[in-house]
C-alpha cells in the first residue's frame, strides 16, 4: 500500500515538473515578463525638485549614458551653501530584466557590510563611509542609483521610495 502511494506521488511530481518546464510554458513565462518591461524614458522616474522639501536647489540634470541602457537620466540637488548635503540620482532603463539584473549585481560591493532597504525587486544600502551613503535598487528592467553626500544623519530611503513609486 505504501509503495503504491509512493509511486503515485512520484508520478504526480514528475508530471507537474514536466508541465512546468515544457518549452511552451517557458515561452509563456518569458512573454509574461516582457509584458511588464518599463518602456518610458528614464527622465520620467528621476528625482525632481518637486520631490524635495523647501531649501533644496536643483543643479545639473539631464540625459546621461549608462552602458547598455536604452535611456538614462541624472539629477543633482544640494541644500545650503558651505559643504551642503548633496543628493545625486541616476536612473537607467534597460531592454530586459536580465540585463538590468546583471548591471545591479555588478554594483554590489564585496566585503562591505550592507543594509537591505527592501526597495524594488532587489536593493542594497552601502553605509561603509559615514559621509557618503549609496543606495542602489532594481525594479523590473530599471536600475536606480542614489548617493547622499556630506550628511551623516540624512536618510536616502525616502527618496528611493519616491522613485520606486514612479516606476509602474
Amino acid at each position: 500500500m505504501i509503495t503504491r502511494i509512493s509511486v503515485v506521488l512520484l508520478l504526480a511530481v514528475l508530471l507537474v515538473f514536466t508541465a512546468c518546464s515544457s518549452p511552451a510554458t517557458m515561452a509563456q513565462s518569458k512573454l509574461r515578463s516582457s509584458e511588464h518591461l518599463i518602456t518610458e524614458d528614464a527622465s520620467q522616474f528621476a528625482l525632481a525638485i518637486s520631490d524635495f522639501e523647501p531649501g533644496w536647489t536643483q543643479s545639473d540634470s539631464g540625459p546621461t549614458t549608462q552602458q547598455g541602457a536604452q535611456s538614462a537620466y541624472q539629477s543633482y540637488f544640494y541644500q545650503g551653501i558651505f559643504y551642503p548635503p548633496v543628493i545625486q540620482n541616476t536612473v537607467a532603463v534597460y531592454s530586459s530584466v536580465d540585463l538590468a539584473q546583471q548591471v545591479y549585481l555588478s554594483e554590489v560591493p564585496k566585503d562591505v557590510s550592507l543594509e537591505n532597504p527592501k526597495i524594488g525587486d532587489e536593493s542594497f544600502l552601502d553605509i561603509s563611509i559615514p559621509i557618503f551613503k549609496r543606495l542602489i535598487f532594481r525594479k523590473n528592467n530599471v536600475v536606480v542609483w542614489i548617493w547622499l553626500q556630506q550628511d551623516t544623519l540624512g536618510d536616502i530611503k525616502p527618496y528611493a521610495k519616491i522613485i520606486e513609486g514612479k516606476i509602474r
